[in-house]
């Protein structure tokens, strides 16, 4: 299933998981690989686990083009001092009113008729550890299990992800991240060969000026050629956030508009805090993306 042509040639399975999860990552362009102490860097980076400060959880609900819905939740549990810390995920993707048609052999037509409609979905179950390895450097990841279902059609697969994270400057907040992102094997989907959507994620973000948040990716999937994101967040006062995010793809058809940027909002009440991101596709229409997060009191 291809959900945006910008972003995968085509050639894997499971593409919904390219689609970024939480509102605040995509509000700044996915460029959140290095980014510490946010629940929603598990689906960037599983070492951003044991940056946290405290126990999280986040919620999210995309509303797609064309009857495309996917929900996610994530929850990350902060070790105390160098005690491991760990998390689970689940990822929903499910697209309805499919019209299936079938071959005809009337010539006054265009051979095709309507038949009806279907659905599908997509699904991912995920389970992450993350440690400091040093004072410094921080490992972790997430193993996934996976189902892709298409009519009469499906495939299962299990993936793996790592990652690591090292702290660069106290002063500043600088931080370098990478991370192997669905590195793994699928069942056949129906007589065909599946493979997965592996990528390699870099990044590294920091505050240089108080109350600013700069980051910054490259990314690399099995089948497309790169990209570069970058992302900003500036936060004039501490219960709210602005974001801004650009994403240069190195083979992205124009799809017209502000296709490639992204923006949203942010707004804490602690212990809750509400995300939003407005991420145009041209042509294809709007996105609206809601997070939803929740951070634990932390343990003495």
């Amino acid at each position: 299933m291809m959900l945006r042509a910008d972003s995968y040639s085509g050639t894997t399975s499971f593409s919904f998981l390219n689609l970024p999860v939480g509102a605040r990552a995509t509000a700044m362009g996915e460029a959140f690989t290095s980014v510490p102490n946010d629940i929603q860097a598990l689906n960037y980076n599983p070492a951003c686990l044991a940056t946290m400060t405290s126990s999280q959880m986040s919620f999210q609900h995309l509303s797609y083009v064309e009857d495309v819905t996917q929900e996610a939740i994530a929850f990350g549990h902060a070790g105390r001092d160098s005690e491991p810390s760990w998390g689970l995920s689940t990822n929903y993707l499910r697209v309805t009113n499919i019209t299936r048609t079938v071959a005809t052999l009337d010539p006054s037509g265009d051979g095709f008729t309507e038949v009806g409609s279907f659905s599908t979905y997509d699904l991912s179950f995920g389970a992450s550890a993350a440690a400091p390895i040093t004072e410094d450097l921080r490992a972790g990841a997430t193993v996934k299990l996976l189902h892709e279902s298409l009519a009469d059609a499906s495939s299962s697969a299990g993936a793996l992800d790592l990652g690591v994270l090292y702290h660069l400057n106290e002063e500043h907040a600088w931080n370098v991240g990478a991370s192997f992102e669905n590195l793994g094997f699928a069942s056949k989907f129906a007589d065909a060969s599946v493979k997965l959507p592996a990528a390699f994620r870099a990044g590294i973000s920091g505050q240089p000026f108080s109350q600013w948040l700069l980051s910054s990716d490259y990314v690399k999937r099995i089948d497309t050629k790169g990209e570069f994101d970058v992302g900003i967040e500036v936060t004039p006062r501490p219960l709210f956030s602005m974001r801004l995010g650009y994403r240069y793809e190195m083979t992205n058809p124009d799809l017209g508009g502000l296709a490639n940027f992204s923006a949203g909002v942010g707004l804490r009440l602690k212990p809750v805090s509400i995300d939003y991101a407005f991420i145009p596709l041209g042509d294809l229409g709007i996105t609206h993306r809601i997070s939803v997060n929740y951070r634990f009191k932390p343990k003495d």
